[in-house]
């Protein structure tokens, strides 16, 4: 092999190599990687759905503690029902705090969840407090001693629900003052449409 062929052939060689280590981080076929997780219109639909949950199972609770005890095992059924209530509303509370943190990596939306999650601590204090009323009730053995604790618990519960309204309230706004792709999310979704207002 002469020389001028053995350097062209090192050339395209040292050619290829170079063309291979600069592809080699791209994906097959130049296809772009893109971010997991929920689009917006489906972060913005999970939080005001579970949001919206919450408010009728805390609304639920309320209701529950106001029925009014006939004979015989009146009182285990009621009770078996707020347990039920209690349980649930538990479980919408996970599921909010849940959803408001899976946010997606779109402009203002990561700004929205910073702002959810320091105006949720009121709410999610409330509910608790309502909660722990609530296992109080669950705890008593007879009429007269239910009675008493469902007092302490429905205002504790109505307290509760006041203030996930309000939340809701805080949710539309906040998200209204976002960046227009979170702001047309949170105005477009049913779910969000739903909630309640402040008053």
């Amino acid at each position: 092999m002469s020389q001028r062929v053995r350097a062209t052939a090192l050339w395209l060689l040292a050619s290829g190599l170079a063309l291979s280590a600069c592809s080699g981080g791209q994906p097959e076929g130049g296809a772009e990687s893109t971010p997991s997780g929920p689009g917006v219109e489906e972060w913005a639909d999970s939080v005001c759905t579970s949001l919206g949950d919450l408010i009728t199972d805390i609304d639920a609770i309320g209701e529950g503690l106001t029925v009014e005890l006939g004979t015989g095992d009146a009182l285990d059924q009621v009770k078996a029902q707020l347990r039920t209530d209690v349980d649930t509303a538990g479980a919408s509370l996970d599921t909010l705090v849940a959803a408001i943190g899976d946010a997606p990596e779109t402009d203002g939306a990561d700004e929205l969840q910073d702002v959810l999650e320091a105006e949720r601590s009121d709410m999610a204090s409330a509910t608790l407090d309502a909660r722990e009323a609530a296992q109080v009730v669950l705890a008593t053995t007879a009429v007269v001693d239910y009675l008493g604790a469902a007092g302490a618990a429905l205002t504790a519960t109505s307290v509760a629900l006041a203030e996930a309204r309000s939340y809701a309230a805080d949710v539309t706004s906040s998200a209204s003052a976002a960046g227009e792709t979170v702001s047309d999310a949170f105005a477009g979704e049913e779910s969000c449409d739903a909630l309640p207002d402040r008053g």
